[in-house]
């Protein structure tokens, strides 16, 4: 026990001896995994030493080390500093998502914490969902086109969004709907949140615009979607609102449940599901039982798993996109 301590204690002095001398040789992200390894071993004054120098290092990962102390603020009972970092933050543009009922654990009747969660609450009103169409080379409206909706990842937007699914198929063939979510994280990017009312309010008026305004074939509606926005579409796959033809994601984080009952019904439907993702990809495990899940009840479904890659898109994602894509609506 004592042998452990005293590492322990020499690593963080190693730490902050490396800040010191100003030493690139530890990143934010190993500066970041480290402190969440103390918070788990409950030495958060280790923790919150080693973040507040990561902190004053990479100022450009703001969000994630504020987000960060101020949790470890919070554990500790140093609340004003946490209600700080908060206050910040917000007028910074962004968001701490403090309307979340966690958040009453600590902070319950906390009359400062309520004025912070209620403009929280107020910034979350003033955004709306968005997205922006782009018609196919040689446009025609007296053609019908398949349509591709595609969802960007947590932290991200429709620009980066577009960066990213840009295949040839895209540009030829289909009417493509990037969406971006309501929710903020930063004055640039956003994030999804599951069964959010608002979000699928909103995205169900912009299905209905699209499906009104545009020759699209209703049976070639295809959803598509990175990381959290994989998990998005799911969701809505699984729904009766949309008639979705078929879905391919990228790394997808996978619902915690899915029942036999919705899954049969995917199948019934002749709904196809693609899955492109890395051997080193966190979900994984749950992306290859849900293709397997499908294909036991004799459905539609694929995966592709791409070598030495872990939570990203492959060099080759263009390609194996434009593959799904022809499979699901040829």
């Amino acid at each position: 026990m004592k042998k452990t301590l005293f590492f322990s204690c020499i690593l963080i002095l190693i730490v902050i001896s490396t800040f010191g001398q100003i030493n690139d040789s530890l990143t934010f992200r190993e500066l970041q995994s480290l402190t969440m390894d103390y918070a788990r071993s409950n030495d958060f004054d280790s923790a919150i030493i080693i973040m507040e120098n990561a902190f004053k290092k990479y100022p450009e990962e703001y969000q994630q080390s504020t987000t960060l102390l101020a949790s470890l603020y919070t554990r500790v009972n140093k609340k004003p500093k946490a209600i700080d970092i908060w206050k910040a933050g917000l007028e910074k543009g962004y968001n701490y998502h403090l309307t979340h009922p966690s958040f009453q654990r600590f902070y319950k009747d906390d009359a400062e914490f309520e004025k912070l969660a209620e403009i929280t609450r107020f910034k979350l009103d003033e955004h709306h969902l968005l997205h922006e169409v782009i018609l196919p080379t040689n446009y025609n409206s007296k053609n019908l086109y398949p349509v591709l909706f595609v969802f960007h990842g947590n932290g991200r937007n429709i620009e980066k969004a577009k960066k990213v699914w840009d295949s040839q198929m895209m540009k030829d063939e289909f009417i493509c709907v990037f969406v971006q979510s309501p929710i903020f994280v930063n004055p640039t990017d956003f994030s999804w949140m599951p069964n959010h009312e608002k979000t699928e309010k909103e995205f169900k008026e912009v299905y209905d615009r699209i499906m009104n305004t545009y020759p699209v074939n209703s049976k070639q509606i295809v959803f598509s979607g990175m990381s959290a926005g994989g998990k998005k579409v799911l969701e809505y796959a699984f729904k009766d609102f949309i008639p979705i033809t078929g879905i391919v994601l990228n790394c997808p984080t996978i619902p915690a449940y899915i029942s036999e009952d919705v899954l049969k019904k995917i199948v019934a439907e002749k709904k196809k599901i693609g899955i492109i993702t890395g051997e080193n990809d966190f979900a994984l495990d749950a992306q290859k039982k849900l293709v397997g899940d499908i294909e036991e009840l004799k459905g539609q479904s694929k995966i592709l798993i791409n070598e030495n890659l872990g939570h990203d898109f492959s060099e080759d994602f263009l390609i194996q996109l434009d593959k799904y894509l022809k499979w699901i609506i040829k």
